[in-house]
């Protein structure tokens, strides 16, 4: 994989497209949490300080291909203005794509959210090569939208010379050593609702984890299983079925203590609701103060992450929960493909 920060000394004078992942609450102008912009940091300012022009192409929500203002990514330039020190242009949404040009100036130019245009979605060749002329180099800083084939991750890299930012290949170097070569005792903590997408991560890590915590509905839907490895430990659910037992959800907090590496993805019950909070609290906490290298995963994990104020001890926490059980379950995803 062609990394940015192995080539930066021959990337100077150009004008570079960031594809960087924007998703981020906004509520009126107000973005509610920086995080992820503020991921995209290194990059960009790595890319500023060679003498580089940088283009950000990103997407916010599911418009589907329908402009709508409350949508835009206009409030994420006074953000990036105030972390970056310097002024921010913005490429306002255009019906025709084919009018989108970023202006001479200043040195950061951001455009409107990429999924106003349906051929974002579609993987559109034409809506690529439109994207294409915006600049001279690619780099791919959006992990969490790397196991979508959309034209912002796919086409247009494969039309220019493309890397890989850097908290991109940061996430593939501790995803890669987990899945690969992790610190034994390894302890696999799933939650959530979508069997889906956590039973091919029970495949793949059955026959290296230690453990395999289940909790969530996904535990409900494994209970009539009689093939489950016998890694595998099904949590009591309480007696509406929305949350863990407390006995259970101490018993995987004893077992995460124990471990050298941890995975979560999944919180342990509905975590919204104020009464069927404490199961995801108590593997919060043990997550949070284990030793153990921790890998966290998720929008709903890391939401109750943050709720919880419990973030400060975990080591990696994934920017992207589809993308990151995708990448562990099979080792690659569609987006990299361009980058090799």
């Amino acid at each position: 994989m062609k990394k940015l920060d192995r080539h930066i000394d021959q990337i100077t004078g150009k004008t570079v497209l960031v594809r960087a992942n924007y998703d981020v609450p906004i509520e009126g102008e107000q973005v509610q949490d920086t995080t992820r912009i503020e991921d995209s940091l290194n990059t960009l300012k790595l890319l500023l300080g060679h003498q580089n022009r940088v283009v950000i192409l990103a997407h916010y929500d599911r418009p589907e291909g329908v402009f709508d203002q409350q949508k835009s990514l206009k409030p994420i330039v006074p953000v990036l203005e105030k972390l970056l020190a310097e002024p921010v242009g913005f490429v306002a949404y255009q019906p025709d794509y084919h009018q989108l040009t970023p202006p001479p100036t200043p040195r950061v130019v951001l455009v409107d959210n990429l999924r106003f245009w349906s051929e974002e979605e579609t993987n559109g060749a034409d809506f690529a090569a439109h994207l294409k002329t915006f600049g001279d180099i690619y780099v791919n800083e959006a992990f969490a939208n790397c196991h979508r084939e959309h034209a912002s991750v796919m086409a247009l890299a494969k039309l220019m010379d493309s890397y890989a930012g850097l908290s991109l290949a940061r996430e593939l170097d501790v995803l890669t050593k987990i899945r690969d070569n992790p610190d034994k005792p390894l302890v696999v903590v799933l939650g959530g609702a979508k069997l889906e997408t956590k039973e091919p991560l029970v495949t793949v890590f059955a026959p290296k984890a230690d453990h395999i915590l289940v909790g969530g509905k996904i535990a409900v839907d494994l209970a009539g299983r009689t093939n489950l490895p016998a890694n595998v430990t099904l949590a009591e659910l309480t007696s509406d079925q929305k949350d863990i037992t407390e006995a259970t959800a101490r018993r995987f907090a004893a077992i995460i203590n124990s471990a050298k590496t941890v995975v979560w993805n999944g919180s342990m019950g509905i975590f919204e609701e104020a009464d069927h909070q404490l199961g995801t609290k108590i593997v919060a906490e043990a997550v949070n103060s284990t030793p153990a290298f921790t890998l966290v995963g998720g929008g709903d994990t890391e939401t109750a992450l943050t709720e919880l104020n419990l973030e400060s001890g975990i080591d990696h926490i994934s920017s992207g929960g589809g993308a990151m059980l995708e990448f562990l379950s099979l080792g690659n995803l569609p987006a990299l493909e361009p980058l090799s």
